[in-house]
């Protein structure tokens, strides 16, 4: 290359003119060869399976699916299921795939590479009006140099997925149920151990429980209410004895004495009064009547003075026939009436003092009873300290395991009906849309991109030759070169003249290159229609 040598337009020009043939040579030549390198490479098809996923035609608001994975993870999980060595090795034996390979290489590299041939690919989720909507469909490819056998393979890897698919979610759901029923039971045992521990604790102390410590005390004070309402009619009881006991002594000690019995403090009953059927009659009916003014009629003690009325009325209506009774037979004919009203009021003293008395045997007893009861009630209130602590726990436990329990038994009904729901296939699942087909073109090699590479590989070549000899180059070709590179002015310039033996020499070449050219010519153009080299342009 000259120094300071510029190239423009025109030079560039006289560059093409002068080296057309070696910049027009390897773009044909790169070209010829891509055809054959394409024509030696084998056609590789590829065909693909639509799998659509059908979301859970029921309400998650209604039946939670037991299935927890997103659907992106379950289809890894059920990639790495479908895909693996057992699957793949029998379609491989099956199809005879990969003869060469299998024969060079073992199993396990036979396998990887019909495992790089498979893709997964799931579709691009579409944007919804809140978001990303979840994955609805994904496309499951193989490619392999047989079509037909590319179409049945790729069908059935779909269906491995569906089938799989299946199968993964009705054993989730199974083992789901048969975990939840495990665990309910094992709380059910549990609860029941709690609850014969909480009965025997409660067996075992009685009424000194917590829960009943407020009935306890109430009991309690209602059992000193009574005690002290019964020591004070007891102590009334006592009072009136007395007074009557010192009155029929005086009345016993000094016959003339005037018998006025002190008021009574409570009606008198049938069994104190004696006499005739008729008196004891009256005073029986007094004293229904008394007790009917505190008493409703269903009262033991109305019962019992209306038994002795319905007792009494016959002998009564018998004494009236006869005229006469037992009390006025036994008398002497020669008794006062004021002696006899005196006798009369004796006896009903000394029956009331006999009434007083068995009325506070009662009293006494009743009153050990209530003391006792008192004391029953004071030992499960001192008792409830010591057994809360012990009660608390129980109870605690008793209520966690009752919800646990419960919550359990709310999940293993959800987890059956989940279940009944995977087998009738109500849940999602994944169905094939588009079925594999048998492709009619291949997918590879791209033959028009391996010619339009070959052929610009070999521009690109010519080019960098042309500009390698241009470079190399130093001779002058005109005036403007010589003045623009050694700035002196050209006088005369001398016309190349070839001699003889130049002439022939330059024929000589020219012929040569022309018989060369032809016969490559000829050769490619037979190479081009032998192998048709034309099916490998697209």
């Amino acid at each position: 290359m000259l120094p300071g040598k510029t190239y423009a337009i025109p030079e560039l020009l006289g560059i093409l003119r002068r080296r057309w043939w070696l910049i027009a040579v390897p773009p044909v030549l790169g070209l010829f060869a891509s055809l054959l390198v394409s024509s030696k490479l084998p056609n590789v098809y590829q065909a693909e399976v639509l799998v659509a996923i059908v979301p859970q035609r029921v309400p998650d608001e209604f039946v939670k699916s037991t299935v927890t994975l997103r659907t992106e993870e379950r289809i890894d999980a059920i990639s790495v299921q479908v895909l693996s060595r057992a699957l793949l090795e029998q379609m491989i034996l099956q199809y005879d795939l990969y003869p060469r390979e299998r024969a060079e290489y073992p199993m396990d590299a036979v396998i990887l590479k019909m495992r790089a041939n498979i893709d997964v690919i799931p579709e691009r989720p579409r944007q919804g009006p809140r978001g990303p909507e979840p994955l609805h469909a994904f496309r499951v490819s193989y490619t392999y140099p047989d079509a037909a056998i590319v179409a049945d393979i790729t069908q059935r890897i779909g269906v491995a997925f569906v089938d799989q698919n299946t199968r993964d979610r009705d054993a989730l759901a199974v083992a789901t149920n048969e975990f939840l029923d495990s665990q309910l039971a094992e709380a059910r045992q549990r609860l029941e151990l709690q609850e014969a521990r909480l009965e025997a604790f409660r067996e075992r102390n009685g009424n000194a429980l917590p829960t009943q410590l407020s009935s306890n005390m109430q009991g309690s004070q209602n059992t000193q209410l009574q005690i002290q309402a019964l020591v004070e009619s007891a102590a009334r009881d006592r009072d009136r004895k007395l007074m009557l006991q010192r009155l029929i002594d005086e009345v016993e000690s000094d016959p003339g004495m005037a018998v006025t019995p002190p008021p009574q403090a409570q009606p008198t009953t049938p069994a104190q009064v004696t006499g005739s059927a008729a008196e004891q009659l009256a005073a029986a009916r007094q004293t229904l009547a008394q007790l009917e003014l505190k008493f409703k009629s269903q009262h033991p003690d109305v019962v019992r003075v209306k038994r002795q009325i319905q007792e009494l009325e016959p002998k009564a209506a018998a004494e009236a026939k006869t005229g006469t009774t037992e009390a006025n037979a036994a008398l002497p004919p020669a008794t006062s009436r004021e002696e006899l009203a005196r006798r009369e009021r004796l006896r009903d003293m000394r029956a009331e003092v006999e009434s007083l008395e068995r009325q506070l045997q009662f009293k006494d007893s009743e009153e050990q009873r209530l003391r006792a009861s008192a004391s029953e009630y004071q030992r499960r209130i001192d008792a409830v300290p010591g057994v809360e602590a012990e009660w608390s726990q129980l109870t605690r436990d008793y209520a966690s395991t009752k919800d646990l329990y419960e919550d359990l038994l709310s999940k293993s009904e959800q987890s059956k009906v989940a279940l009944d729901l995977e087998r009738r296939h109500i849940g999602e699942q994944f169905r094939i849309v588009d079925e594999a087909r048998v492709p009619d073109k291949p997918v590879s090699p791209v033959r028009i991109q391996i010619s339009a590479a070959g052929f610009g590989l070999g521009l690109l070549l010519g080019l960098a030759l042309g500009a390698l000899l241009e470079y190399r180059d130093t001779s002058f070709r005109n005036e403007e070169e010589v003045q623009n590179v050694l700035s002196i002015p050209v006088l005369t310039s001398v016309p190349f003249v070839a001699t003889a033996s130049e002439r022939l020499a330059h024929a000589r070449r020219r012929r040569i290159a022309v018989g060369l050219a032809g016969v490559a010519a000829s050769v490619g153009c037979y190479i081009f229609w032998s192998m048709q080299l034309w099916n490998y342009l697209v």
